[in-house]
C-alpha cells in the first residue's frame, strides 16, 4: 500500500485514481484524515450492495435469532462419550 501525502504533494483526483488503479492507496488529508483508495471488484460491489439492502440484512437479522446448531460443549461431550 502507498501513502500520498496531499499536505506536503497535493494532487488531482484523476491523479489520485491513476496511482489507486496501480495499488491501493492510504491518503492523508490535508485536516488529517485518512483514506484508503483501492480499486473495487465485483465482490466488494456486491458487499457493499447486500450492506444498503434491508431486506437483507432483516434476513440476516432473522437468522441470528434461530436458535439451532450443536454447541461446543455438546460436541465436546460426544466425543468424550466415544472414546
Amino acid at each position: 500500500m502507498r501513502t500520498l501525502d496531499l499536505r506536503q504533494q497535493p494532487m488531482t483526483l484523476e491523479e489520485l485514481l491513476q496511482v489507486a488503479s496501480q495499488e491501493s492507496v492510504l491518503i492523508l488529508a490535508k485536516d488529517g484524515s485518512e483514506f484508503v483508495l483501492e480499486t473495487a471488484n465485483a465482490f466488494e460491489r456486491e458487499v457493499a450492495k447486500l450492506g444498503q439492502s434491508e431486506k437483507f440484512l432483516a434476513f440476516l437479522a432473522e437468522r441470528s435469532q434461530e436458535s439451532g446448531g450443536t454447541s461446543l460443549e455438546a460436541i465436546e461431550r460426544r466425543l468424550m462419550q466415544t472414546e
